[in-house]
């Protein structure tokens, strides 16, 4: 919200620099965006007299003129054949510079000096509505009452600063100018001057001339209208129009000046109807047909349904509540008589229509913020009042007056104990009082009891927490004096035992090559419905109430869905040989539709792009070990992944993850090659099944023998059962592991060779080959049962 200062000054005393200002309006909890000074790019133009004017000696277009400027006499030459002895004109001396950003300098012209030069109203960045006869083209001549040697900026009104403030969306009383004005009266400690909405009205009542009904209450709780007859459309005064012109907005006529005037100095949007427009004399708040069109004040058509609420006539829309008025009832010329709204709609139908016509105004952009009762009836009274001030017609009586809600204050008792509670601090009840009475929020304290009377403009106060929060903000945040709860005490702080072993996780990832990725716990129908082979609908995520987009409307079952697309995007870009991992959260209802809290498991998902299945699971089981759980691979069957080429990781027994290389038709789906490996592992339930990290055992004394043997097995038999199974019936086996599969149609169809590697050790003793050979005879045995595997 801009204000200029010289706005602000009409109802406050400020005696105090920008600087100043802008940090006790900081203090007090506002945040200042910008401070504008409207002349910085203006400097050493002062204004000049003309004091006799000669032809220039070697040219017929020039003239060469002596200027008063106050401190001294100067020649300018100029090509200007309007000014005139006596006149008085912005004289840029040299150095100084002009609003386009042009330095002048002083220098000869056809043989004459020149030390300056006249100015127009684009040199000096102003128009008409700054100044009189600033819309004309040539050297700005200035009003008889201009000081000579003064700077032009204070006598063309950009002397002056804005400021704009970030208005938070629950104090839409300071989306104004006089609600800003209240603020910095609070700031400076001084008080803050009423608007004056005094209002004559002749003895003929708008009743009389129209007839107002509100159909859609629930979109429109308070409407107000009424009416100015003997209507003269005119130019507004400099006053105002320079006052609409620093806050953005172009001075019009008077009759929309004065609506424009309203909606920046009191926060509420107006709207001016001409009465002669009006069908059968009747205005009708209601939500458009089906397919009903309009075209608005910007010229163009709009096509609305039932979702839209319009200002009718009896017969068609002439105007879009809260956004635009209509072209067929808006000012001209030619207006004689017109009738002023002031109206409160619900802000979520004004921004979703806002959005839905792609139109948007100053009005909708104060709707959508919300407006409250009180602003809406003070703002057509003031109207009114300029309305009558600046003499554009004459105000009838009978207001129309239509309220669904009532303006009314809101009472507010509490126990003054709660202060303490709250802020940590005991502030002296006079204190409480005076600062409270600032705000306009009437105070009395009573014992114990503070009894509060909110006014009806500060619909963001309802409760006791509210008061104290405005009580502290003006008394000072840097007041609070830290201090500890109670029965609380000084810990050195540090992580949780779970974010712990994240941390542990994180940090082998990173030593196996991995980057950590983050993405959004919830994603898109689309993107979920590539997790699966036959294109199946996605019905057990939850669903989100107010989504971003409908691409972000799905929690996360799974974390895949967002790291496959991660990888799609990083291919699609040549990047190649990249791992990624992710420590996100699995949303899983209990039942849909919700009627509890789901369950929120923690997860971590890898992917690496190429490689091979062993040594991506190596690299899982390094994670794995992470927690010293009892571990077990099986074969997976899960539909994203490859038949083939995966696994499912066991702690305990219980389910902990999966891991391979993704499915083909999954791969395709998601546009990424065929030999990526991924992995999703219940963090929970490797943290939950944790056991003390091991200790640290001593190197073998005894040499270890080593065995590398290949069998023959059945193409669907699991690797890790046959070295589960050698592990088992050899005692004196430390570790087998597989290096080699091998195919060929001399092993046989549907057969595959395992080649692995089997070593031995004994604790007490050296082994003898003999040792090693009855282990193996052994292990074959059992092999052979169990799998009808035969040595190669």
């Amino acid at each position: 919200m801009k204000a200029p200062i010289s706005w602000l000054k009409e109802y406050v005393d400020i005696n105090v620099d920008i600087d100043t200002l802008c940090k006790k309006m900081v203090d007090i909890g506002l945040e200042i965006e910008e401070v504008i000074y409207l002349g910085a790019n203006v400097t050493n133009i002062v204004v000049g007299q003309i004091t006799q004017i000669k032809q220039h000696p070697n040219a017929d277009r020039l003239r060469v003129c002596q200027v008063d400027v106050g401190a001294e006499q100067i020649a300018i030459v100029t090509n200007s054949q309007t000014v005139a002895e006596g006149d008085k004109v912005p004289v840029a001396l040299h150095g100084s510079h002009l609003a386009n950003g042009l330095k002048i300098t002083k220098g000869k012209m056809r043989g004459v000096e020149s030390l300056g030069m006249f100015c127009g109203a684009e040199e000096l960045g102003i128009n008409g509505d700054y100044y009189p006869n600033a819309d004309t083209d040539g050297v700005l001549v200035l009003q008889p009452t201009a000081v000579v040697g003064s700077d032009v900026r204070a006598e063309v009104g950009i002397d002056d600063y804005v400021i704009d403030v970030a208005v938070t969306s629950n104090r839409q009383d300071c989306n104004s100018v006089y609600g800003l004005a209240r603020e910095v009266a609070v700031a400076l400690g001084t008080t803050c001057r009423p608007l004056d909405t005094s209002v004559t009205c002749v003895d003929d009542s708008t009743q009389n001339y129209v007839d107002v009904k509100v159909v859609a209450t629930d979109l429109c709780p308070n409407y107000y209208m009424q009416g100015v007859k003997d209507v003269t459309i005119a130019r507004s005064p400099l006053w105002m129009t320079s006052r609409l012109a620093k806050v953005g907005l172009h001075g019009i006529n008077n009759l929309v000046d004065v609506t424009n005037y309203v909606l920046m100095e009191v926060g509420q949007p107006m709207h001016a109807f001409d009465y002669a427009d009006l069908g059968d004399k009747q205005i009708v708040v209601r939500r458009a047909n089906q397919d009903e069109t309009i075209v608005a004040l910007d010229n163009k058509e709009y096509k609305l349904n039932a979702g839209y609420l319009v200002i009718a006539d009896a017969t068609k829309a002439v105007g879009l509540a809260g956004i635009m008025g209509g072209a067929n009832s808006g000012i001209k010329d030619t207006t004689t008589c017109v009738m002023l709204e002031a109206a409160r709609f619900k802000r979520e139908n004004i921004r979703h229509s806002s959005r839905n016509l792609g139109l948007s105004s100053d009005s909708s952009a104060r709707f959508e913020k919300g407006i409250d009762a009180y602003t809406t009836n003070l703002g057509l009274q003031r109207a009114l009042h300029l309305i009558q001030k600046l003499g554009c017609g004459t105000v009838l009586g009978g207001k129309i007056a239509i309220e669904a809600e009532c303006p009314q204050s809101t009472s507010v008792v509490f126990n003054k104990q709660r202060i303490k509670q709250l802020l940590g601090i005991a502030i002296d009840d006079c204190q409480v009082v005076k600062i409270l009475q600032s705000l306009n929020i009437a105070t009395t304290i009573d014992g114990d009891v503070v009894s509060c009377e909110v006014p009806a403009y500060r619909d963001d106060i309802a409760r006791d927490c509210d008061i104290i929060e405005e009580l502290i903000r003006v008394y000072g945040y840097d007041n609070i004096v830290g201090t500890l709860m109670q029965q609380s005490h000084i810990t050195n702080g540090g992580k949780t035992d779970v974010a712990k072993y994240q941390d542990k996780c994180t940090d082998v990832l990173c030593g196996l090559g991995y980057h950590e990725a983050i993405f959004y716990p919830f994603g898109g129908k689309a993107l979920f419905d590539k997790l699966t082979t036959d294109g199946a609908d996605v019905t057990a995520n939850i669903k989100i109430v107010n989504p971003i987009g409908e691409e972000l409307s799905l929690m996360n079952l799974t974390l895949l869905p967002n790291m496959l697309q991660c990888c799609a995007l990083n291919q699609s870009r040549k990047n190649k040989g990249f791992k990624l991992f992710e420590h996100g959260k699995a949303y899983l209802p209990k039942a849909l539709p919700l009627v509890e809290l789901p369950v929120k498991e923690k997860r971590i998902c890898l992917l690496r792009d190429t490689g091979d299945f062993d040594t991506f699971r190596q690299e899982v089981l390094t994670l794995a070990k992470v927690f010293n759980s009892n571990i077990k691979l099986e074969r997976a069957d899960v539909p994203y992944l490859h038949p083939g080429i995966s696994a499912k990781l066991l702690v305990d027994g219980s389910f902990a993850g999966v891991f391979g290389q993704i499915h083909p038709q999954i791969a395709k789906n998601f546009g990424v090659t065929e030999g990526v490996f991924v992995a999703e592992i219940s963090f929970d339930a490797l943290y939950n099944a944790k056991q003390a990290q091991p200790k640290f055992v001593p190197f073998a004394k005894f040499p270890s023998i080593e065995r590398d043997f290949a069998l023959v097995v059945a193409e669907d038999v699991a690797v890790q059962e046959v070295l589960d199974t050698i592990l088992a019936v050899c005692p004196l086996c430390e570790s087998a592991s597989l290096f080699d599969v091998y195919r060929s149609h001399a092993i046989g169809q549907n057969k595959k060779s395992i080649a692995i590697s089997v070593q031995f050790r004994h604790k007490e003793r050296t082994l003898a080959d003999s040792d090693v050979e009855k282990q193996i005879n052994k292990c074959l045995k059992e092999l052979n049962v169990r799998f009808d595997a035969v040595l190669r």
